[in-house]
This record gives C-alpha cells, sequence and structure tokens, in this order.
C-alpha cells in the first residue's frame, strides 16, 4: 500500500515539473512573440508560434489537477471563448482561457519576474540593434500628430515613440509590483524622474499621466497601512474601472465623422488626440455601438485606440462583459489576500487600457493583469481553500470528482 502512495506521489510530482516545463517555454516564446512584434521586422512565422505556446499551454493544462468546480469554470470560460472563436474567427480568446487555467500551482511572483527580465533584455536587443544601424531605428521623427509633427522622439527600435512609453509604463508597474516590499522614499522619487524623461523623449501625454497616477497610489498605499486595508479604496478602483468602461461605451455611442460631432465633444476628443472620432473613421462605421454585437463578426478587424471599444467590438458583448467582471473580481480579490500592489497593478493596466488598446490584443505578453488572474482565479471558485466535498483530478481521471467523501 504504502509503495503505490509513493509511486503515485513520484509521478504526480513528475508530472507537475513536466508541466512547469511546457508553461515557461510557452511563456517564454510568447515574450519573444512580442518582443519580435514591437521591432519593425515582420514576423512571417507569427501563427505558427502561437500554436506552438497554445499547445504547451495546453499540455501544461493536462497535467495539472483541477477541481470539479475548476473544471466547471473552465469549461465556462471554454465555452465563452469557443463561441467568441466561431463567430469572430479570433482564436486568441481561446488561447487567453487556456493560459490563464495552466496557471494553476505557478508560482506567479517567478513567472513575474522572467517576463519582467526576459522583456526588458528583449527591448535592450531592440535598442542595441537600432544603434547599430542593423534594425529599426533610435528616433521617431515627424511621426504624430499636432505638437508631436516633426519633432525627433526617441523610439529605441520600438516601432514607434508611444510604443516604447507604453513598454515603459507596463515594465515600471509590474517592477512596483515585484518589489514592493523594498521601496522606498528616494525610489519613487526615481520613478517619477523616469516618468518625465520618458515624456520629454516620447511627447506621450498618456503615458505620462498614466505612470504618475500609478506612482501616487502605489505611494500612498505603500505607506498608508489602514488605507490599504480600508475597503472603500478597492470599491473606488472598481467603480473607477466601471466609470471607465462607460465613458467607452458613449464614446461608441456618439462617435461620427469629424464634421457631424458636437463642439463639446470635438473638445473631449481633442484632449484625447482624436481617440473619439478614430471608432468611426472608417467604411462600416468600425467600432461604432450600433455595430456590436453578442460575438463579434469575422469582418471586425479594425483598429482604433479605446481599448474597451475594441474589446467589445472585437470579442463581442458577452466576452466583454465577462472580461470586465473578471477584472472587478480580480480588484476585489486583491482585497481580500492583502495584495495591494496587485490591486495598483490590475487598476492602472484597467484605466490605462480606457484610452489605450495595449492590453487589448492578441498578445499574452502584453497583459500583465492576465498574471494575477492566472495566480488568483482558482480563489473565487474556493475562498483559498479546497472544498472537502471536492477532489482534484486530472482531465483523463474524470470519474474521481464524483467519488462521495474527501
Amino acid at each position: 500500500m504504502g509503495r503505490t502512495v509513493q509511486w503515485t506521489q513520484n509521478r504526480k510530482e513528475k508530472l507537475q515539473k513536466a508541466g512547469e516545463a511546457c508553461f515557461y517555454l510557452g511563456l517564454l516564446l510568447e515574450i519573444l512573440i512580442v518582443i519580435l512584434d514591437k521591432s519593425s521586422w515582420i514576423n512571417p512565422v507569427e501563427g505558427q508560434m502561437f500554436r506552438i505556446s497554445f499547445l504547451l499551454f495546453a499540455l501544461k493544462l493536462s497535467l495539472t489537477e483541477y477541481t470539479r468546480r475548476e473544471w466547471a469554470a473552465i469549461l465556462f470560460a471554454g465555452l465563452v471563448a469557443g463561441i467568441c472563436y466561431l463567430c469572430s474567427t479570433r482564436d486568441e480568446t481561446v488561447r487567453f482561457v487556456v493560459f490563464t487555467a495552466a496557471m494553476k500551482g505557478i508560482d506567479h511572483r517567478k513567472v513575474m519576474k522572467t517576463v519582467f527580465w526576459t522583456t526588458l533584455a528583449g527591448l535592450a536587443v531592440l535598442a542595441a540593434l537600432a544603434f547599430a544601424g542593423v534594425l529599426g531605428e533610435v528616433w521617431d521623427a515627424g511621426a504624430g500628430y499636432g505638437s508631436k509633427e516633426g519633432v525627433a522622439r526617441l523610439c529605441l527600435g520600438v516601432g514607434n515613440s508611444n510604443a516604447l512609453a507604453c513598454m515603459v509604463w507596463a515594465l515600471m508597474t509590474l517592477g512596483l509590483y515585484l518589489w514592493q516590499e523594498k521601496l522606498k522614499i528616494w525610489h519613487f522619487a526615481l520613478l517619477y524622474l523616469l516618468t518625465w524623461l520618458t515624456y520629454t523623449a516620447t511627447r506621450t501625454r498618456t503615458a505620462l499621466l498614466v505612470m504618475a497616477a500609478t506612482l501616487a497610489l502605489a505611494a500612498l498605499l505603500t505607506y498608508g497601512k489602514k488605507l490599504r486595508q480600508a475597503a472603500w479604496v478597492y470599491l473606488a478602483g472598481i467603480e473607477a474601472v466601471l466609470a471607465g468602461v462607460a465613458f467607452s461605451v458613449y464614446a461608441a455611442y456618439i462617435s461620427d465623422w469629424y464634421e457631424f460631432l458636437p463642439e463639446w465633444v470635438l473638445k473631449v476628443d481633442r484632449l484625447l488626440t482624436g481617440r473619439i472620432v478614430s471608432i468611426y473613421a472608417f467604411e462600416n462605421g468600425g467600432g461604432v455601438l450600433e455595430n456590436w454585437k453578442l460575438f463579434s463578426d469575422p469582418d471586425y478587424v479594425e483598429y482604433f485606440d479605446m481599448g474597451y471599444v475594441r474589446l467589445f467590438f472585437w470579442y463581442g458583448i458577452i466576452p466583454g462583459i465577462c472580461c470586465v467582471l473578471a477584472i472587478c473580481l480580480l480588484l476585489w480579490t486583491c482585497r481580500k489576500l492583502g495584495d495591494y500592489m496587485g490591486f495598483v497593478l490590475v487598476l492602472s493596466f484597467a484605466m490605462y487600457t480606457v484610452v489605450e488598446a495595449h492590453a487589448v490584443s492578441v498578445y499574452i505578453g502584453r497583459n500583465y493583469a492576465l498574471l494575477l488572474l492566472g495566480a488568483y482565479w482558482p480563489f473565487w471558485l474556493n475562498g483559498g481553500k479546497r472544498p472537502p466535498d471536492l477532489r482534484s483530478a486530472f482531465w483523463w481521471q474524470g470519474w474521481k470528482l464524483f467519488l462521495r467523501g474527501k
């Protein structure tokens, strides 16, 4: 009997190690895809790379035990993603579900450090290639609108200056999470200096505002122990997300050709550097509200900056609502777990998505909030503990999930 138990335990450990190896290989491949996308080189095998990473994450999922509730949640999310894929032909919905489910049992801080350092190394390589004149440009000269037109802006081989500023913000936010215990006042001072230098070099106001707001909230919660334990702070964050989504819906409702918009809308649109007008700037009306469907359409391929508008337009109203609910649940879970810097990270990504679609893309490696979602989704189902009436099982042991007892 003892030998059987020991053999079973050894087999589970081997399967766990094999699953983790598959997961990290898939993660590194996803980061490589992001770095190649940020470069000026067109990747001809991007689709094949996505398929390989998906298979690696699917292998990790197959080598992981889940409770009955967890399997039910995976199947439900997979069903929504599958319908979305059938309607819109966008397979990233299925990839995101498999990736998130596959993160069970993985140390998310280790994953985040892997993402941080490999992404930073990739950006450094792109910068070096740009300075050497091999690939990409150091300066994004002449691109942009208004005050940016004809102004040389730093891009360091990352396509354009807006993309560079966006990556600086994302890595800064991830760094705040990873090294929150070591943060001192002078660290925040240096990060504010980085924020200003990023704006000076790229002239990207959106990144400036979001980086400054992220640092302010992070500092308040770092030094305000009572504040980071207050429920109203997290509720305010959820309300801010819902307000951002509501604004996005309204922007999609009022978007029209420039000459047909009222003056007050044009003033708001100028502050947002043309983001409201850009929703409509297509022959079929683009992402305007009347074009939204419960599940999207293969013809909906237009790109525009407002992230939530793109989310509902590309994937559909039902997947969009599911994503917004997941964000709100994730913010509240951060409160339950005392993860105040996780709250900062998720809220920063959620608010940035109102005006920029960095996180709404085919790339898993862009959206760092997904890493927390993958770490915390089992908590929603069982409060952090395995229910005593449910068993964990691999997919091929599904019959065990319906046995009585512990």
